[in-house]
């Protein structure tokens, strides 16, 4: 359903990633303990380090037709450019751990409805150089992409290119619309419950918290989108299913009260990677897109 006028929202942590080993916490604790500033150093590593992973095999046609070049980012590194079609152009920003071969399950209806389609590989993700990278700068490079493009229709991103395409709006980024799929709000949310899991202490978070500050010059406060919402006027439509475990639907709720008239569509079962798939959202996406009203079932 549409939550056009939910109530305030309290505070909520992000669910914790699942996976971490009794030895891994037990040795996040002892260093937490015995050395706070090393073990600053390695949950900052950890937190900023994406796992890059290979296109998939139904991936790989869709990205063998794309049109290639790449982007000058910062002198030493270019970024992987692709794009598809003719006609209006939609850009498309992958999340943390993502890539661009991601998108082609969105690509390819775009494309179909006469939009030409643009997707990069961030930072340390996909074909593109580097290990670790975080929001700050994968808003960067997006800016740096678009800025060849021309006009953009749309922007299309998904979780922490939701994120990342936020800030890009707020440092001058223009579109047309903005699509968020199981967007979030709140980066302090996401590392608490990454240390939570690892078994890090809260000192040690505070620790990182402060690195990552000084290092991309941005309070983490500054950085949320439903800080920045609040100066933006660019219609938008988000997508959340409400068994993300990744990142939780309170977070898109507290950005949708704090954009000025943005729609929230809540789907179900989808969790927080099918939710690119899933046919019924990619209809609201383009119906949005094109200019009809979104539909105000539940997806």
């Amino acid at each position: 359903m549409t939550s056009a006028q939910a109530p305030a929202l309290p505070a909520q942590q992000a669910p914790a990633p699942q996976g971490a080993p009794g030895w891994f916490r037990l040795l996040a604790r002892s260093s937490s303990s015995l050395s706070p500033r090393l073990a600053a150093l390695w949950l900052d590593r950890l937190f900023t380090s994406p796992t890059r992973r290979p296109v998939k095999q139904t991936e790989q046609a869709w990205m063998n037709a794309a049109v290639r070049s790449s982007v000058l980012f910062r002198p030493g590194m270019e970024l992987p450019v692709y794009s598809w079609g003719a006609g209006p152009t939609v850009l498309l920003v992958h999340g943390m751990s993502g890539r661009a071969s991601q998108l082609s399950v969105l690509a390819q209806p775009l494309v179909a409805a006469a939009f030409k389609v643009v997707a990069f590989d961030a930072p340390a993700h996909g074909e593109a150089a580097g290990t670790r990278t975080l929001v700050p700068e994968i808003a960067l490079a997006l800016l740096a992409v678009a800025q060849g493009l021309g006009p953009l229709a749309a922007v299309v991103a998904h979780s922490v290119g939701s994120a990342a395409t936020t800030i890009a709006l707020s440092q001058g980024l223009q579109s047309e619309r903005v699509v968020f799929l199981a967007p979030p709000d709140n980066l302090r949310a996401h590392l608490d419950a990454v240390a939570r899991t690892l078994g890090f202490s809260p000192e040690v978070v505070e620790r990182v918290q402060q690195r990552i500050e000084a290092r991309y010059s941005l309070p983490f406060d500054q950085a949320r989108g439903s800080y920045l919402a609040r100066s933006l006027n660019t219609p938008a439509l988000f997508l959340h299913d409400r068994n993300d475990r990744v990142v939780p639907l309170t977070e898109a709720q507290r950005l949708q009260q704090a954009w000025p008239g943005a729609q929230l569509i809540i789907t179900k079962g989808l969790g927080h990677n099918r939710i690119l798939g899933d046919a019924l959202v990619i209809r609201q996406m383009l119906e949005f897109l094109t200019g009809a009203p979104a539909l105000s079932t539940a997806a």
